[in-house]
């Protein structure tokens, strides 16, 4: 059962960018050009490098009286008095927050893309870029997370385009009191380095050293997996987990935990009910001789001395959004390495009905694996 006086913690939660958060704040040579809300038939859209991206309500929580489907154009768009004052301004957030009893959230992006890739995919200043980014980050700790630091957390985003950049980035967010970091699930989709090279190792050196998580938020690799294009949205949706999924046995098998050792990883909203499955599959692939690397096309072999089950336990962490299933399989899935997240504003969550979510689910969990769950583990992981 969940204590009443527990402080519920949420791993992922997003904030809406404010319309005026780059024209409001990049330096003055990049304000014409930095993204802006404009108004195109009735509609709002972010206008950025020639591209107009409108909201999706499906995104957003609406005020009373509108569409929770948002207006044309497809899929459903939303414009900002259309939507909740808490998506997008943080005094508003916290009182939402209260709504829902949930004390503190670990915020990502959205419009910047949830590791931050608005600004180093196909951008073509990317000077304007990097401003852009890094006034994301300003924004995100200097204003909305000091509204109340005790529960307002952020995923800090960085180039990842430039690793010379990202370190300076990094290092300049952790000076400013940053408690995570977001990265990619897949940076190869992006056009990037994977996890299985040694491209990285100054990013998580930093990390290692600094003691904070690295969380991969799905669609941070600018895709979701689905079987077809012309596949119904609700098979994308059913088979949101599997980023998440691809991502873990990637680490698992990339060395990276065990070359840094104080390294977590954050799954964010892939779900946590596969978990048992693919530490099962993992560890039969880890021990079973039969399974070899060709070098000479560029495999990467198995670097990480410990097996699957005990990499996870030690360094890895999933979430759970709104599902039961990982809940009745505890053991298999250690509770020490469950999260819960409520992902406010977005569609996946159960915004303002979350605790109440969480003591029905929690009911048959003894009260101390309900903490942990509910508080104690993020608590952990960001310091707090």
């Amino acid at each position: 059962m969940l204590p009443e006086s527990t402080k519920i913690l949420s791993a992922d939660d997003h904030l809406i960018e404010p319309a005026h958060l780059w024209v409001d704040r990049v330096p003055a040579r990049f304000r014409d050009d930095c993204p802006r809300i404009v108004e195109v038939d009735g509609r709002q859209a972010w206008r950025y490098e020639g591209e107009l991206t409108y909201i999706p309500m499906g995104s957003c929580r609406p005020l009373s009286g509108f569409s929770e489907a948002g207006y044309p154009p497809a899929p459903g768009t939303a414009r900002f008095d259309e939507i909740r004052p808490g998506c997008y301004d943080p005094d508003a957030r916290l009182a939402d927050m209260d709504i829902d009893g949930v004390w503190g959230q670990l915020c990502f992006p959205n419009y910047a893309r949830f590791a931050g890739h608005r600004f180093f995919l196909n951008v073509s200043d990317h000077e304007l870029a990097q401003a852009c980014l890094r006034t994301y980050n300003d924004y995100l700790l200097d204003e909305w997370c000091a509204t109340d630091r005790d529960r307002l957390y952020g995923a800090a985003i960085l180039p990842l385009n430039d690793l010379d950049a990202a370190v300076a980035e990094l290092k300049r967010v952790l000076a400013k009191g940053a408690r995570t970091v977001a990265f990619s699930e897949n940076p190869t989709v992006l056009g990037l380095p994977s996890v299985h090279t040694d491209h990285w190792d100054p990013l998580w050196a930093i990390a290692d050293d600094a003691g904070i998580p690295i969380c991969m938020h799905i669609g941070s690799s600018s895709r979701l997996l689905t079987t077809s294009p012309d596949a119904p949205p609700p098979v994308l949706v059913s088979l949101i987990g599997l980023n998440s999924m691809m991502a873990c046995v990637d680490w698992l098998f990339s060395g990276i935990l065990e070359r840094f050792p104080r390294l977590k990883v954050i799954l964010s909203e892939g779900g946590a009910g596969w978990v048992p499955y693919i530490l099962e599959r993992a560890e039969k692939a880890f021990h079973d001789n039969r399974i070899s690397t060709d070098i000479t096309i560029g495999q990467a072999g198995i670097k990480d001395s410990r097996p699957p089950r005990e990499v996870f336990a030690r360094h890895m962490y999933a979430c759970l959004v709104d599902e039961r299933f990982a809940l009745r399989s505890l053991g298999d899935v250690p509770v020490d390495n469950l999260l819960f997240e409520g992902d406010y504003p977005h569609g996946d969550g159960l915004w303002p009905n979350n605790r109440a979510y969480l003591e029905k689910t929690l009911a048959d969990v003894p009260a101390e694996d309900a903490v942990k769950i509910a508080e104690g583990n993020l608590r952990a992981l960001l310091r707090l």
